[in-house]
């Protein structure tokens, strides 16, 4: 086996049919490559649903995002692991380009393009195709990395068990490892996922107690740097909190959101 994609899930079985649906019509044999979904009992029939594929269905405990994709990285047959999400529907040339890549640069992780709801691309910096990145796009909507690699990194840390980091801590360890990431654009992933902002403050807060858990595991001034500790974002943040008056008047979204995440980072580091 080539490749196998390893998908997490929970309860989201209409559009997770879609995105398995890109993925069995792919340019690229079928005999090269498998589809894992590993799902953290899902109520919404996902289990019925994807009996309609011939994919790999493992069906576990929910434990977190972290558990389950390890989960599938351990089950998984192929020399190469594709990371998507189930929300991420792809484009025909989606598997063969990430093998492709794999194929001219030994030992390298790639990281593709995922297009937002908007239309737009997520990661918004001017990279040129193939261009190294920076540790930091670690993201796995739409990634891959030698299976024997990721195994030497240690996996994703089951720890994180809220929204957000796990995968660029994991991002970090290999970076760490002197594993270089690159980019690449002609591997196209849509996002179909739009969240509402209130939905993104929430979001905010859970990335926030998970970054409070990424800088005590790595409490080194890049890190800390990194996850937005810096003096001026908390003088800010604490003034905030301290007049919810003025809080209360805010209506920027952005402003707002660093807010919460930095709520959801000073409450979890003070524990």
């Amino acid at each position: 086996m080539k490749i196998s994609i390893v998908i997490g899930t929970f309860n989201q079985k209409d559009i997770l049919k879609k995105t398995l649906k890109s993925l069995i019509k792919q340019d690229f044999p079928k005999d090269q490559y498998e589809i894992i979904v590993v799902d953290s009992m899902s109520s919404d029939g996902t289990e019925n649903m994807v009996k309609e594929f011939d994919i790999r269905y493992i069906r576990r405990k929910n434990q977190g995002k972290s558990i389950a994709r390890n989960k599938g990285i351990l089950e998984a047959s192929g020399e190469i692991i594709l990371l998507t999400d189930a929300d991420m529907v792809a484009t025909p040339n989606l598997v063969a380009e990430h093998v492709k890549a794999h194929a001219n640069k030994k030992n390298a992780i790639f990281e593709g393009l995922t297009i937002n709801p908007d239309g737009k691309p997520y990661i918004k910096e001017k990279i040129k195709p193939l261009q190294k990145m920076r540790w930091s796009y670690f993201l796995t909507g739409n990634l891959s990395i030698l299976r024997k690699t990721i195994l030497k990194a240690g996996l994703f840390d089951p720890y994180f068990k809220g929204y957000g980091w796990e995968d660029i801590e994991l991002g970090y360890r290999l970076h760490k490892m002197k594993i270089s990431i690159y980019y690449l654009p002609s591997a196209i992933n849509n996002h179909e996922h739009p969240v509402s902002n209130e939905d993104m403050l929430k979001r905010k807060y859970d990335m926030g107690q998970s970054a409070a858990y990424f800088y005590k595991k790595h409490p080194d001034f890049e890190i800390k740097m990194f996850l937005g500790l810096n003096p001026l974002a908390m003088f800010i943040f604490h003034i905030l909190n301290k007049h919810p008056k003025l809080l209360k008047k805010i209506k920027n979204q952005y402003i707002l959101e660093e807010y919460h995440y930095r709520l959801g980072l000073t409450e979890a580091l003070t524990r």
